[in-house]
């Protein structure tokens, strides 16, 4: 349950990451 809920939170850090950075991808 934890581990799933991390993933979730760190997914959606690098989805924002990206929208924030698009010159990167």
């Amino acid at each position: 349950m934890i581990a799933i809920l991390l993933f979730a939170v760190l997914l959606l850090g690098y989805l924002v990451y990206a929208l924030v950075h698009p010159e990167k991808f």
